[in-house]
């Protein structure tokens, strides 16, 4: 199960706590229809091919694709309703993701 499908099973626990999730990829919006929409993804995924807002709150991992190029980092971001960043969870290593349940666990710390 991929880190987003995780997320997606999660959406309720999510909503009850007041949680909206959005993902940015720097896959473009093909691959995205493609790779993920078929997996049931309902939260907005947006495509961010050029890295503007991947490297907007510094997620840019250089040379990270191991096909060549560079990828985003894997990043949670906790922004409160006045738009302000009030908790981040950051990863170094692309194969590590944060866990639904860790999300929900610093959201409640956070709140």
């Amino acid at each position: 199960m991929s880190e987003l499908q995780g997320l997606q099973s999660q959406e309720k626990e999510f909503s009850k706590a007041g949680i909206r999730i959005l993902a940015i990829s720097a896959d473009s919006p093909e691959d995205l229809k493609e790779k993920l929409l078929p997996k049931g993804i309902s939260f907005p995924l947006l495509s961010d091919p050029e890295l503007e807002a991947i490297d907007a709150y510094g997620l840019r991992h250089e040379g990270g694709n191991p096909f060549g190029g560079d990828i985003a980092r894997p990043a949670v971001f906790l922004i409160d309703e006045e738009g302000r960043i009030v908790e981040k969870i950051l990863t170094e290593n692309w194969r590590v993701r944060p866990t639904p349940e860790l999300i929900l666990g610093k959201f409640s710390d956070a709140g």
